[in-house]
């Protein structure tokens, strides 16, 4: 078995990932960063984008021709459910702003070599199968590939490898989803050009599906369905009976055609216990999360990123305090409105009624579409007074 050496080990090059490593080998890090797949690989993935990703890929010093050519420029999502529409738009105080249509196999392994050509070491096709522990700190990790094992030995590992990540599992910390619980299937559509300066959220009693434009013509359907034990149906079956379930969706995909297989993840969301400790740290899904509903994971995955480097910046004493506590102030709120959304879709009546509400006070839905696109504090979308006017009789 070979050894290496590195400051900071990075777990799954994914945007997170490639963020943390892109950030700290700016900083002068030694970064190692570790990849299972090889890119450009497939990932199932709404590839709907908030508008916040742009102030952090700027941040992470890369060009807008590293990223934007692949990328379809979206007024924001329509929501339907039954007849009532409700348009989901985002302002921030400088006006209306643009979400992103991104094909991930393509983002992703632009993120990648950006971390790249900052200096970090890009190692593809090497899985974690476990830690190495000194003296109750993470100080690594065991990697195997085509070329054998080897032992990484690193002052900080992190783990960026996603809703089932390896590392979170080694630690400890990973926590059963008990609700919401609910299956995600994704596919590609060809063929369909009725959609491309917006998506669409058709919502359905307790599911949906959503459509987002991609550059290139295509069209991501993902639909996120009740993830029953009794239900042995195949993922192509389920995913032709959601479609025909709702028929403003059947008429959109009338004539188009499925490119690629049904990718799919059961279920939807990640439950961590902790997202740092002694020697580790946990970014964008690996630490945690809850189906976001309009799609807002590239950019928390982005974000926790930057909160990871930002800590591991100011020396390693006290840095997993730092990050919680960075991470706590940038999501706590947005979690609460998330689970909020969660909770009406759990709930057929309230759902329909807040969206028929919303869609009669624009100004509301204009500052909820807000909050949630993190256009805005989370916390405008929470008080009292704006739930009242959405939900009160």
């Amino acid at each position: 078995m070979s050894a290496g050496e590195t400051d900071v080990l990075v777990v799954g090059a994914g945007p997170a990932g490639s963020a943390v490593a892109a950030h700290l080998a700016r900083a002068g890090r030694r970064v190692m960063l570790v990849e299972a797949h090889h890119h450009p690989r497939p990932k199932a993935c709404a590839e709907y984008a908030s508008p916040r990703i742009v102030r952090e890929l700027h941040r992470l010093g890369m060009t807008q021709v590293a990223w934007r050519a692949d990328a379809l420029p979206l007024e924001g999502m329509q929501l339907r459910l039954g007849s009532v529409e409700l348009p989901i738009r985002y302002h921030d105080r400088r006006g209306a702003r643009t979400a992103w249509g991104l094909e991930r196999e393509r983002f992703d392994s632009a993120l990648a070599a950006h971390a790249r050509s900052l200096g970090a070491e890009l190692v593809e096709d090497a899985r974690v199968v476990d830690l190495i522990s000194d003296e109750g700190r993470v100080a690594g990790a065991r990697t195997t590939s085509r070329a054998g094992e080897q032992r990484i030995h690193a002052r900080w590992v992190i783990g960026a490898d996603g809703a089932r990540s390896t590392v979170a599992r080694r630690l400890g910390v990973e926590r059963p989803v008990v609700a919401p619980r609910r299956l995600g299937l994704v596919a590609h559509y060809s063929g369909t050009d009725a959609l491309q300066d917006h998506g669409e959220m058709h919502v359905a009693d307790g599911w949906y599906v959503g459509l987002a434009p991609l550059a290139g013509g295509r069209l991501n359907v993902g639909m996120a369905l009740p993830l029953r034990s009794d239900d042995r149906r195949p993922a192509e079956e389920r995913f032709a009976a959601a479609i025909a379930g709702i028929p403003a969706v059947a008429r959109r995909l009338d004539g188009a055609q499925r490119i690629g297989p049904i990718r799919g993840v059961s279920p939807i969301g990640h439950r961590v216990s902790r997202a740092a400790g002694p020697g580790w740290m946990l970014v964008g899904d690996a630490a945690g999360f809850v189906d976001p509903f309009t799609g807002e994971g590239i950019y928390r995955a982005l974000r926790s990123a930057r909160a990871a480097a930002a800590a591991l910046a100011e020396g390693d004493a006290g840095a997993e305090a730092r990050y919680l506590a960075e991470r706590r102030a940038a999501f706590a709120a947005k979690d609460a409105l998330t689970w909020l959304v969660q909770g009406m879709l759990a709930a057929p009546p309230v759902m329909r009624h807040a969206v028929r509400r919303l869609a009669a006070r624009p100004e509301l839905a204009l500052r909820l579409g807000s909050a949630l696109g993190d256009c805005r504090p989370a916390t405008d979308a929470l008080s009292p007074a704006f739930l009242a006017a959405v939900l009160r009789p």
